[in-house]
């Protein structure tokens, strides 16, 4: 939730506890009882109506309301204030008594009357917390829905200028494999799979969610390709199940994640030394993981930090947030010589 929306809960709630307090305080007034003594009775009694207002608005609202189970809502949005009006009752009564020395269980008719005006102002305080959390949930997902769309004209727009150089390397790559010798396989295949990267980049990543298949499928290529550069005997690891599923993801969502461990790999004069993990899996509950672990070389001073806040990862975790939001982890540890990345994103089939 943004700070403008967070300020504005908390300016509608205060407003409304301010309003509720001189509302009680007028009702209850009594002229010949010290007013301080009834004002503090009064903040108390405002006090509880905060217990409902919090359980109705932040729990009830979201759990209940919105997977329309309206019967059990109601329900225990009646228990809440029947509860809280009992406790309110006793406590302030007690409250008020010891200041003021009138006791509030001093007739049938005294009682009905204070629990049922303390009843319909839970109800009322309930009912209007309820209400503001609705309002409020709803400016947020318009806001974000805002957010999310500006964000995809701005990439659009990105993917439209950059699409000439691309176009133009494409049919460059494709009259170069054909201008390969057969014989030549490694180079032949090479080409092959960097053309299938840019043909994914092209046409493949119009829509919002793609297959998650195909994800991997240009993941796999894009492996392939960097592989191509590393000294033989790197201990490069590429694991993803045959039977991770069939669930849709954004387009090009954890190739940063990858794209860096390439960039900041260490460079030990041992190959077997330099190391690249890439872990794709799913888990229970629709947890869809990725894990990715390179060694660095904590002795080079000479460029960035590994896996530092560029602007790659600053649109990567951006992403995360306007596409996934309150439905990804990411989780970074560091060692001596090893930085591992994993990110978790609770998917839908």
């Amino acid at each position: 939730m943004s700070r403008k929306i967070t300020g504005m809960e908390f300016g509608i709630y205060l407003l409304l506890w301010i309003v509720l307090t001189f509302f009680l305080l007028y009702l209850i007034f009594d002229y010949h009882a010290p007013f301080v003594q009834q004002f503090v009775a009064t903040l108390v009694v405002t006090g509880f109506t905060a217990l409902p207002a919090y359980t109705s608005a932040k729990i009830l609202v979201p759990k209940f309301l919105y997977h329309k189970k309206i019967k059990i809502f109601i329900a225990l949005l009646l228990l809440i204030a029947i509860v809280n009006t009992m406790l309110t009752y006793l406590i302030a009564g007690a409250f008020y008594f010891s200041l003021s020395g009138k006791s509030i269980f001093r007739s049938i008719a005294i009682i009905q009357v204070v629990s049922l005006s303390f009843f319909i102002i839970n109800c009322i305080v309930i009912a209007v917390s309820s209400a503001i959390q609705i309002i409020i949930d709803r400016f947020g997902m318009e806001q974000h829905l805002h957010e999310v769309e500006n964000e995809k004209v701005s990439t659009e727009l990105a993917f439209l200028r950059a699409q000439v150089n691309p176009h133009f390397l494409f049919n460059v790559l494709n009259t170069i494999y054909f201008q390969i010798q057969k014989e030549n396989s490694e180079a032949r295949n090479s080409v092959e799979k960097l053309s299938e990267m840019l043909r994914y980049q092209l046409y493949e990543c119009t829509s919002d969610m793609i297959d998650i298949s195909k994800e991997l499928a240009y993941i796999e290529n894009y492996v392939a390709v960097q592989q191509l550069r590393m000294e033989t005997g790197t201990d490069l690891q590429l694991k993803i199940p045959s039977d991770i599923g069939t669930f849709k993801i954004a387009p090009l969502l954890i190739l940063p994640l990858v794209e860096n461990a390439f960039k900041y790999i260490s460079n030990f004069k041992e190959p077997a030394h330099n190391k690249l993990y890439i872990d794709i899996h799913t888990e229970q509950d629709s947890q869809f993981v990725v894990k990715v672990l390179n060694t660095y070389n904590s002795l080079d001073h000479t460029g960035q930090m590994p896996h530092s806040n560029g602007l790659g990862l600053q649109n990567f975790e951006r992403r995360l947030e306007l596409l996934y939001p309150g439905k990804h982890t990411i989780v970074r540890k560091r060692t001596e010589n090893t930085y591992e990345t994993t990110l978790k994103i609770q998917y839908h089939d």
